[in-house]
């Protein structure tokens, strides 16, 4: 019997029109929708919203998807725009009557949870390959964030815990089963040996480090960027933030780094300016530096597990979701040829 896919992930739901998304903005935020424009996401339904005299984004959750884990994303986003204006994260626009996450009607029946954003202008970082110096810069905001979101979550009452994700990579190992789902043998293969180490000589290690809220998935996708002169204009989605140790934060954004410069430099010159460029603002501890390399690579495992389940259950996501198979199978053979015991300064 194959094992089960995580339901948080994988369970299909009924898609609403734009139509059905344009009355619900008009009725329930009182918008004047000029354009409503789909964007391409995992597992819920965006659109770009245009107005008279603005652009918004609105989102509406997946029917799983827990409220009190949407509330702790909106309230790490109020406390960043309360106490750190200069990061370039989203703003929430309330409905007409003040409220931030509105309940919904879906496309079948299901209730959805709906929120508004502003618009954050730029392109995604992963659109065009970027320069050492840009990923060093994105480490150095990273370190900014994940001390600003770590010490919101901290200071509510109670603590901010995030989402109980399947994209924690601490609980990578637990997906293992589903690498029979996976049909190319290389990545199969390599995946399973990664988390094969990791069972018994990482993850044994990582988990005895504190752990803090934490964004939890600062890709190519979710940063924006100005091109000339390079500059990061945006940090999106907060649907993964969840509690974990800070070096596995800073592993699941570094196992990226190499697909952001393209196919030139040593296999992990990437992921090296990017920590260094972390390490301007957070300095890290000999134990972290330890287990980092094998954090990257567990990560990228991790995404080819759970991307080809969302495939294989959700045929309707499977293009979002598979995009990235083959380059994740190449950063896992050409990353894991020459696994260095530290990153650090680029090589």
């Amino acid at each position: 019997m194959p094992a089960p896919s995580p339901p948080h992930l994988t369970a299909p739901f009924a898609a609403l029109s734009a139509a059905h998304a344009q009355g619900l903005l008009e009725r329930v935020y009182g918008l004047d929708v000029r354009a409503l424009h789909r964007l391409p996401t995992e597992r819920d339904d965006t659109f770009r919203v245009r107005t008279a005299d603005t652009t918004l984004v609105a989102k509406l959750a997946h029917p799983l998807d827990d409220p009190r884990v949407l509330r702790d994303q909106l309230s790490v986003l109020e406390g960043l725009a309360r106490e750190h204006p200069d990061l370039p994260v989203q703003r929430i626009v309330p409905a007409r009557d003040g409220a931030l996450l509105t309940v919904v009607e879906g496309a079948d029946d299901r209730p959805r949870l709906l929120r508004v954003l502003t618009y954050l202008e730029g392109e995604p970082l992963g659109a065009a390959p970027r320069s050492l110096a840009a990923l060093g810069q994105l480490g150095t905001l990273h370190a900014r964030l994940a001390t600003a979101i770590a010490t919101i979550g901290d200071a509510a009452e109670p603590p901010l815990q995030g989402a109980p994700t399947p994209w924690n990579l601490l609980s990578a190992d637990q997906y293992a089963p589903l690498l029979d789902q996976v049909a190319d043998d290389d990545l199969r293969r390599a995946a399973r040996r990664v988390i094969d180490r990791a069972r018994d000589a990482v993850l044994p290690r990582a988990l005895a480090l504190p752990a803090l809220l934490a964004h939890n998935d600062l890709h190519g996708d979710n940063v924006l960027v100005r091109a000339e002169p390079f500059a990061i204009t945006g940090v999106l989605d907060f649907g993964d933030m969840t509690r974990t140790p800070r070096v596995a934060d800073l592993a699941v954004a570094a196992s990226y780094a190499r697909g952001r410069v393209g196919e030139a430099g040593a296999p992990w010159a990437a992921a090296a300016a990017y920590v260094a460029g972390f390490e301007r603002e957070q300095p890290l501890t000999d134990e972290e530096h330890a287990l980092l390399p094998e954090l990257v690579l567990l990560r990228l495992a991790q995404r080819g597990i759970l991307n080809t389940a969302i495939a294989a259950a959700n045929p309707a996501a499977a293009p979002y979701a598979s995009r990235n198979l083959r380059a994740i199978e190449r950063d896992l053979r050409e990353l894991g040829a020459s696994i260095p015991s530290r990153i650090g300064a680029p090589e």
